[in-house]
């Protein structure tokens, strides 16, 4: 994405020769960077929780509420899986084609990463699930999910 700025930039500026391309190409690859970003975020338990009232439980009373709220989301994230998976498969049926620019690039590989992040979403978090299931029922020992 760099790249591409950089060139656009030198292209624009110092050529006085704008591309047709390059806004486009990095809206799309920032879009799958930040779609795939949240995915890495979620593994590594970064996405922002009220650690106020999180804190004044016990390490199983956090496990019971995230097995709560990761139950929810876990129905969330499925529903959100079948919509972006039928509006990638759409996009690949028709060829899609961007109407934003001359340039008119496919989208429909960019529009295949939202199924895919979502469905990695969804497998992270019924990992989370389990973990937390285990250990609000005393199964495994009670880890602090925030100290990971």
């Amino acid at each position: 994405m760099m790249v591409v700025l950089t060139y656009e930039i030198t292209a624009r500026y110092l050529f006085n020769s704008p591309t047709s391309w390059a806004h486009e190409t990095t809206t799309m690859l920032y879009g799958t960077f930040c779609i795939l970003a949240g995915v890495y975020t979620h593994r590594h338990h970064g996405h922002v929780r009220s650690e106020a009232i999180y804190h004044l439980f016990s390490v199983r009373g956090r496990a019971i509420l995230d097995v709560i709220t990761g139950g929810i989301g876990l129905v969330i994230f499925a529903v959100f899986f079948v919509v972006a998976f039928e509006f990638a498969a759409e996009s690949w049926q028709s060829g899609e084609l961007s109407s934003k620019s001359t340039w008119a690039p496919p989208i429909y590989p960019f529009k295949s990463v939202l199924p895919l992040a979502v469905g990695l979403m969804w497998l992270q978090s019924l990992v989370h699930f389990i973990r937390d299931l285990r250990t609000a029922l005393g199964i495994t020992p009670a880890v602090d999910v925030v100290e990971q």
